[in-house]
């Protein structure tokens, strides 16, 4: 029986990954130029493109071909037009637009740091910090309410929200408020508490009016780690993509306080990025764990069995994951 010829052993596939970092920057300056607005009214040659967002055709050329190569844009005869993923979701303006975030240079220049971070242990920038967060966090939540609706109409339908009555939500860290919206829109009964710092509940304000559910939101204002938030209070609690910033002394913290504020019967639901239980895999929660060191001072990924322990911990039982076919499955739990 012959067997094939083993493969040689070449550094290719090093090369290929030390390479990777070169179409993360050509989508962030092609969203900085706004080449994509450039193009969305039909196409158009790369020296026209040039003349509209004030470059070099050289250059330009360069990068609508890179971008072609990437899937964003087609090319035909020199003519150069939208890809259905860059029409849909990187035309400024859109209201799909999820281009604010590669607008943005502060993860690309914390990520620059991360040699030395790994050998200080101290963060590029402080992202969990009250301060800078209400800097940063505008920007990020702009693009993940669009990234984010459809896995949380998936779980608004996952929990059978539109059954539960009643129904006091409590959405922590909310952001956009996508998560709370959603359910909003799902169960016309239910009553949703926005708890995040002041400035970003002002965009929250913005994507609730522009949803429709401003009549059946509250807003909390504050820290989430100091503010108050009752006992007993809610039917469901929510914390969409906050964990990973806590890291595991306050995530505790913040479960338990989280299970104070949920009635008996009522449910948790949490949205987070999630390694298998070797951390080996799937690669995505393992290279996010690299981006809370080098943007918090504690932050990191978590296993479901860590999730586990501490949603046990602060009074939760069923303790299941949920598919809302996202990168991660959401962990949902039920109050003692």
């Amino acid at each position: 029986m012959s067997h094939p010829a083993p493969q040689p052993l070449e550094p290719s596939a090093l090369m290929q990954l030390h390479f990777s970092f070169a179409p993360a920057r050509t989508l962030i300056s092609a969203v900085q130029l706004d080449v994509f607005s450039a193009l969305a009214d039909g196409p158009r040659e790369a020296r026209e493109v040039a003349a509209h967002i004030g470059a070099t055709p050289r250059g330009t050329r360069m990068l609508l071909d890179a971008l072609t190569g990437l899937e964003l844009l087609t090319k035909d005869g020199g003519r150069y037009q939208l890809g259905p993923l860059a029409r849909r979701y990187l035309v400024r303006g859109s209201p799909e637009y999820v281009g604010a975030l590669f607008e943005s240079e502060a993860l690309w220049r914390a990520w620059e740091g991360l040699t030395e971070v790994i050998r200080s242990g101290r963060p590029a920038q402080r992202v969990d910090q009250q301060e800078q967060a209400q800097e940063f966090f505008p920007i990020l939540v702009r693009s993940l309410h669009v990234a984010n609706r459809g896995p949380a109409e998936r779980l608004a339908r996952a929990l059978g929200v539109a059954a539960r009555r009643p129904l006091a939500v409590l959405d922590v860290a909310c952001g956009s408020g996508v998560w709370g919206i959603t359910v909003a829109e799902a169960a016309r009964h239910a009553r949703v508490t926005a708890l995040d710092f002041p400035r970003v509940l002002e965009l929250t304000r913005e994507y609730v009016g522009r949803h429709g559910v401003q009549d059946r939101f509250d807003y909390l204002a504050g820290d989430l780690r100091a503010v108050d938030l009752g006992e007993s209070r809610f039917d469901l609690s929510l914390l969409g993509n906050i964990v990973h910033s806590e890291g595991e002394e306050a995530s505790r913290t913040l479960l338990a306080r989280v299970g104070r504020a949920t009635r008996p019967g009522g449910l948790i639901a949490i949205v987070d990025m999630l390694p298998n239980d070797d951390r080996t895999g799937p690669v995505y929660p393992l290279l996010f764990a690299l981006n809370m060191l080098v943007n918090t001072e504690a932050g990191d990924t978590f296993t479901l069995p860590q999730y586990t322990e501490w949603l046990h911990a602060a009074g939760f039982a069923e303790v299941r994951a949920c598919d809302i076919g996202s990168h991660s499955p959401a962990i949902v739990a039920i109050r003692r």
